[in-house]
């Protein structure tokens, strides 16, 4: 028996030692740089002509910049506006379409359950790329959409470059990308609720309204709140999208664009940016913790 747990053992190693490796060192390293001074200048090798002077341990240095930083102030405020805008859109849109998936009255089920994949099936690179070209406010087909039911030249929204419009444009973007999991995770759930509840309910006299309030709802209440917290998590660490719309407009408005540019912007500082990302990781463990334990979801998963 001990033999076969060594073999075990030096079995599992090489996957162990990967994992630490590729996984584990990585944020221990990035903790570190955290609380130093490394930029361009002295990291990964110290250049005596910098004024970045040598690699130095600072302690909370980065940290206190940071927080007095207004771009990450701004990026902040704007993170936390988009995880309102950008998940209560996701949830309505993946309630509405799961329950018009799931009526009898539609017909062609098989046929819509092979479109919705297309978001998944597209790599987002390509996806992000054909939505900026459609929100394009000379060529976009949204814009002449717009022009040939009336809207003046001047009047047309500037998609890409004005930051309001634009940040619509990115909730719409992400609705489409996301639509899949949440009609996903809620047409499961909508499957468990019983036939005869919502029978009682007709016999009682329940509205179709009133049905989906006062019984389905409440039923898939732990899957629609698993899913709306994962998705706000992403939306959270927005990143690729706004970098591939328009990086530059975005720069002060996503935590993890704000990071980025940190790191490899004009004044590459990695210390800072580090320190922007353990603060952006403990922001999120934070909120997932408060929401997991509202929603009760570790109850069901005890149970």
């Amino acid at each position: 028996m001990k033999k076969i747990t060594t073999i075990a053992l030096l079995l599992i190693l090489p996957g162990i030692a990967a994992f630490l490796f590729f996984n584990l060192w990585p944020i221990i390293y990035s903790i570190y740089l955290a609380f130093t001074n490394a930029q361009l200048g002295n990291f990964p090798i110290y250049n005596p002509e910098s004024a970045a002077g040598p690699l130095e341990f600072v302690g909370l240095e980065n940290f206190r910049w940071i927080l007095g930083d207004e771009g990450f102030q701004e990026a902040f405020k704007w993170t936390w506006i988009f995880v309102f805008t950008s998940v209560t859109l996701k949830v309505l849109a993946g309630i509405f379409l799961s329950l018009l998936y799931n009526s009898k009255y539609v017909k062609g089920k098989m046929l819509y359950r092979s479109l919705l994949i297309i978001p998944w099936a597209l790599p987002l690179l390509f996806s992000v790329t054909v939505w900026k070209f459609m929100f394009d406010p000379i060529f976009g087909p949204i814009n002449q959409i717009l022009k040939s039911l009336g809207v003046s030249p001047q009047s047309l929204p500037n998609w890409i470059n004005d930051p309001l419009w634009a940040f619509i444009a990115l909730n719409i973007i992400e609705v489409w990308l996301a639509y899949p999991f949440m009609i996903t995770v809620i047409t499961a759930a909508l499957q468990s609720v019983p036939d005869t509840l919502v029978e009682a309910a007709i016999i009682d006299g329940a509205n179709y309204w009133q049905r989906i309030r006062h019984v389905v709802l409440p039923i898939v209440g732990k899957p629609i709140a698993f899913a709306t917290i994962l998705t706000s998590a992403a939306s959270f660490q927005y990143f690729m999208v706004p970098y591939i719309y328009n990086a530059g407009l975005f720069e002060n408005r996503f935590l993890l664009l704000y990071g980025f540019r940190k790191a490899f912007g004009a004044s590459p500082h990695y210390g800072r940016a580090s320190a922007v990302m353990i603060i952006a990781t403990l922001i999120l463990a934070v909120y997932m913790y408060i929401n997991v334990r509202i929603t009760k979801l570790q109850e069901g998963a005890k149970g």
